[in-house]
């Protein structure tokens, strides 16, 4: 991994304060490094038993009671800091700004507030600054200190000096004073050491340049920088360390990372001191997020789970700003969040179709455009088998096989044997290939299909199929066709269907009957306006909440039968595919995604502990006729008997022009390399 940690943990927002004490186990899971690269060919070498022994102690073994996981209790309090740089220009006006702030926290002290609140005024000002502020909870902190206690250093400040003056903080390692000064990890750890010594506490900077993160370097650097600062500096020392996380690209430019993007780093971070640390320090170390912070995005940033407090630059010196900042609404209005977290770093250009097996205990999803199926039972690494052509979705069987919606159409696999048997042939003759699918709660398998070109031509030309129970031919289930299906799942009774053509951002819901299908068509949500993306895979819970996955957005939402969203889980990446419940409670919530480019951990699993409802087992689909077909090669795909072996695509995957002639090795359309 990125991080020297392998884990993360996954907490729900809606906390007074972050993280559990270290007697409430927070679900965690492993990253596995062998699965960063799309050429990984299964089946995977099985986990070292450091990462077996986390995965078990993270979900295995989550605390339950009453059916439910904990919530985890909070303990951290937040700390909001303005850094006030080579501002303002004068000591009066210096003298103005602190008033301002004095007053914008209170005359009632620090308990009356939610967070701690500091200050760091340029060298001259502090001791007029701090004579202001005495008495209003506001603590002083310094800029920048000089290891030496005194000596022949012109225009440098001793770490004594900063303390005489009344600084309980100083900064150390911020971005511009490595870019402009040429400080290195070196130096930032000799200043660390200072300011321990002395009593103080070290506000300890670091994040990663515009290059850096889109070359997907931000865990590496902040590890580089934490292990270099931190240095000789024992864990009884690390309760005067205080992190601040701030990506570089982001500092005085107006961006900010979304709240998803740096909870995931403060994650990665929190599980660096917890490796290096224990879990005693990594659950009580404040880890602040700075870059742009201003009063529109703080309340977001707030709900975080592991965003302890902002760094604040020039909001900090506008008083009003600055107190609506350190006086942040710790439960804003609007949905409750969930924060996502990487759990296998698979590589996938498009994971989807994640099923649970109460019975295998077994998670599965596919990759499509490579063929690839995963495995993963949570307690050793994942593993793949490839199939040679686009493989759409996967679903139970009955027996513990699965069925399997590939490009040549719908077959039985043995996951045992590896064997493979086909079963139906999936619209013939359309550019079309099949792709979201879920079985019905009384063992048959209902499949939507996707449109190659709609992207090119927008046709609605596919349709949603059944295939019954015990075998036989697929039935049509709609009057109606569409683009890109998705959303198929079912209530926990089978009475109620959800599904969405993509393209419409509409989800609808229907009547159902097993033997007649679905009816009564209603629309249960539209995403509104000012969203992006479009609604992907879906799947209920035990109460009837439809969660989905909304592509482009980066959010899974949880849609109430009266289709209101009560809850959204964000993820650092844009493109969530589809979901399920899974894990032994079935309360955690696996996730899905796609590639894109600048995002390493776009194209991994994600997952979450879900805290009020849990999941409903996975249905299977029904027939238990043996899977009798040969064997599967990982690398060059099924060979059917008495069937051809798996063709090339008939139509381009990239434009869906079809290829000019059979032998065909790139579109004459487009250039893409034919599969």
């Amino acid at each position: 991994t990125m991080f020297a940690s392998p884990t993360r943990a996954f907490a729900p927002a809606r906390c007074a304060r972050r993280c559990a004490s270290s007697q409430t186990p927070r679900i965690r899971a492993g990253l596995l490094d062998a699965f960063r690269s799309p050429k990984h060919v299964a089946p995977a070498a099985a986990a070292d038993a450091t990462t077996v022994a986390r995965l078990e102690r993270a979900i295995a073994l989550t605390d339950v009671r009453d059916g439910g996981a904990v919530k985890p209790t909070t303990t951290r309090r937040a700390i909001m800091a303005g850094n006030w740089k080579m501002n303002p220009k004068t000591a009066s006006e210096a003298a103005t700004l602190a008033a301002l702030v004095g007053a914008a926290a209170g005359m009632d002290g620090e308990s009356a507030r939610a967070c701690e609140v500091l200050v760091c005024p340029p060298a001259p000002f502090i001791a007029d600054v701090a004579r202001i502020l005495e008495g209003t909870g506001v603590a002083i902190g310094a800029q920048n200190i000089y290891h030496e206690a005194s000596g022949a250093f012109t225009g440098e400040m001793s770490a004594e000096m900063a303390k005489s003056v009344g600084c309980t903080h100083v900064l150390v390692g911020h971005s511009e004073r490595r870019t402009l000064f040429g400080e290195t990890d070196e130096v930032c750890n000799v200043k660390t050491r200072k300011i321990i010594d002395m009593g103080m506490t070290a506000v300890l900077c670091i994040g990663e340049t515009k290059e850096e993160y889109e070359a997907g370097q931000v865990k590496k650097i902040c590890a580089r920088q934490l292990a270099g600062a931190l240095a000789g500096i024992e864990a009884t020392e690390m309760n005067k360390v205080i992190i601040a996380y701030e990506p570089v690209w982001a500092i005085g430019t107006g961006l900010t990372a979304t709240p998803a993007i740096a909870q995931s780093v403060h994650a990665g971070i929190r599980d660096w001191v917890r490796e290096n640390y224990g879990n005693a320090v990594a659950n009580k170390i404040q880890i602040q997020y700075g870059g742009s912070v201003k009063p529109e995005s703080v309340d977001e940033l707030m709900q975080a789970p592991d965003i302890d407090g902002c760094l604040v630059g020039g909001a900090s010196l506008n008083a009003d700003q600055f107190g609506r900042i350190f006086n942040y609404d710790v439960a804003p209005e609007g949905p409750t969040r969930l924060w996502a977290e990487e759990v296998v770093a698979c590589g996938n250009q498009l994971g989807e179709s994640p099923v649970w097996s109460v019975e295998r205990q077994m998670l599965y999803w596919v990759d499509a455009p490579s063929g690839s199926l995963y495995s993963w039972d949570l307690k050793s690494a994942p593993t793949k088998v490839n199939f040679g052509e686009t493989l759409g979705c996967v679903a139970l069987r009955s027996n513990n096989t699965l069925l399997l919606g590939l490009e040549s159409g719908l077959h039985a696999y043995d996951p045992t044997t590896k064997a493979l048997t086909f079963v139906s042939e999936f619209e013939a003759g359309l550019n079309t290939r099949p792709n979201d699918g879920r079985t019905d709660r009384e063992g048959n398998f209902v499949i939507g299909s996707y449109n190659n070109a709609h992207r090119v031509d927008a046709q609605p030309i596919g349709g949603l199929w059944r295939l019954p129970a015990n075998g036989g031919a697929l039935e049509e289930m709609l009057d109606y066709k569409f683009r890109c299906s998705n959303c198929i799942c079912f209530t926990k009774d089978g009475g109620t269907m959800f599904f969405c053509d993509t393209p419409t951002r509409r989800i609808y819901q229907f009547d159902y009957n097993p033997r007649t299908g679905p009816s009564n068509r209603r629309l249960l949500y539209e995403l509104p306006s000012s969203m992006n993306g479009g609604p992907d895979g879906a799947q209920c819970d035990a109460n009837g909440n439809v969660w989905t996955a909304i592509s482009g957005a980066g959010q899974v939402i949880r849609i109430t039968p009266r289709g209101e969203v009560d809850l959204t889980v964000e993820l650092p990446v844009k493109q969530p595919t589809s979901v399920t419940f899974g894990g032994p409670g079935l309360n955690t919530l696996f996730i899905t995604t796609r590639a894109e480019n600048g995002r390493i951990d776009a194209g991994s699993l994600f997952a979450c502990q879900v805290f009020d409802v849990a999941g409903v087992p996975e249905a299977e689909y029904v027939d238990r006729s043996p899977v009798k077909g040969d064997a599967v090669s990982a690398n060059i795909g099924p060979v059917r008997p008495g069937r051809p072996g798996a063709a090339s695509a008939k139509f381009c995957t990239q434009c869906g022009v079809a290829f000019d002639k059979p032998t065909a090795r790139f579109c004459a359309q487009c250039g893409t390399a034919r599969r």
